[in-house]
């Protein structure tokens, strides 16, 4: 019980400590809290006699990204968004083309151990087109084993937490080496005008509080009503994201202070939980090769994605949002969004999240059935 109790702390007021340190620290220019909260996480999952409830772990990170995304799109403003929506769109069926491209060279080119290359590069496809529920899905399609999916799940979590790590820390200043800077307005002004002194107005933020619940509500109530069920993550955060949007449209939604910062809040929290599942002992008593092998997925992916992106001269800000997107699907839009300084592309990153969603399980089951014929 105490060790439940515990755990429920860290996940709530982990996120808390991780923002007062980079402030005190004076680093929060380059350090961001969300480092803190995954290596957080991360920490307490692999700390040796503590025993980490997964369950309760899942139940946290499900949660938070229900509250955190309408939080995070009611200050969108959608007529800017449509301004540069040709140019996300680009950069992110690049990084699609990225992950097909890297997954099937990695499958003629590497030995993989106990495991068949192309039912593990066609469930890598999944994941880095839309995210771990695709994973899941193609796995299950492609009757890959419980073993598979835990073990590529626990790679793909370690491999990709680097590459988060990455994204958050230096991967804005090191992509303006090569690829030119956003254009246009950055979506920032009435954020910082509201937050100023760190003054929120707590009216506002229960308004937003209760508009989201009610979102949510209605989003559970229709996927219930039209499956029979809950398991349908991606319908519940199409109708998530599609609630609030309509909602972005008043302008009295769109001035609430505080909504934005309340949504990266939940955020953080999702990290300090989604760290805490990486059992790195589990992940290494298994096949020693799916760990390189995932990561010379990931790593061709991106370095594939940032040279197109340089190719068809795309911004640096674009670039990272779509790769977020396409890596880690909509969940983590929001704290991208903010270290690199650029609330305006949110509802890009989540657009292009939800197609990747869409399109990962058939992407991922036809790589595999291609790459099958192929091996």
């Amino acid at each position: 019980m105490t060790a439940l109790i515990v755990q429920i702390l860290l996940i709530v007021l982990g996120p808390y400590l991780g923002i007062q340190l980079v402030r005190r620290l004076g680093v929060d220019r380059w350090l961001s809290p969300v480092i803190i909260a995954y290596a957080l996480g991360m920490i307490v999952g692999n700390l040796p006699g503590f025993s980490i409830d997964t369950e309760l772990a899942h139940q946290f990170s499900e949660v938070t990204v229900l509250l955190a995304i309408p939080l995070l799109l009611f200050s969108t403003d959608i007529p800017a968004w449509l301004r540069h929506a040709p140019q996300t769109l680009l950069a992110f069926g690049l990084c699609v083309l990225s992950g097909l491209v890297a997954s099937t060279v990695v499958a003629f080119n590497f030995p993989l151990e106990g495991f068949e290359n192309w039912m593990v590069s066609g469930m890598l496809v999944g994941v880095y087109t839309g995210g771990t529920p695709n994973m899941q899905a193609i796995g299950m399609a492609l009757n890959a084993g419980e073993e598979v999916y835990v073990l590529l799940n626990a790679a793909d979590i370690f491999c990709g937490g680097l590459y988060l790590l990455f994204l958050v820390s230096v991967a804005h200043r090191f992509l303006g080496w090569f690829l030119p800077d956003f254009e246009g307005d950055r979506g920032l002004d009435s954020t910082e005008e509201s937050t100023a002194g760190g003054r929120w107005r707590w009216l506002d933020l229960g308004m937003a509080l209760g508009l989201t619940l009610l979102i949510i509500g209605t989003s559970l109530g229709l996927v219930w009503a039209l499956t029979g069920g809950l398991k349908a993550s991606s319908w519940i955060i199409l109708l998530l994201t599609a609630g609030s949007i309509a909602a972005s449209f008043s302008p009295r939604v769109r001035s609430w202070r505080g909504a934005f910062e309340a949504g990266e809040y939940f955020l953080l929290m999702f990290c300090v939980a989604i760290g805490s599942l990486s059992n790195f002992q589990e992940m290494l008593a298994g096949s020693t090769s799916i760990i390189p092998y995932t990561a010379s997925v990931l790593l061709l992916t991106v370095a594939l994605h940032f040279a197109l992106s340089a190719l068809f001269r795309i911004d640096r800000d674009t670039t990272l949002i779509t790769s977020t997107a396409a890596l880690y699907g909509p969940v983590f839009i929001g704290q991208i969004a903010s270290v690199i300084g650029n609330r305006t592309l949110v509802f890009s990153g989540m657009a292009t999240g939800l197609i990747g969603y869409a399109l990962g399980n058939f992407l991922g089951i036809g790589m595999a059935a291609l790459l099958q014929l192929w091996l």
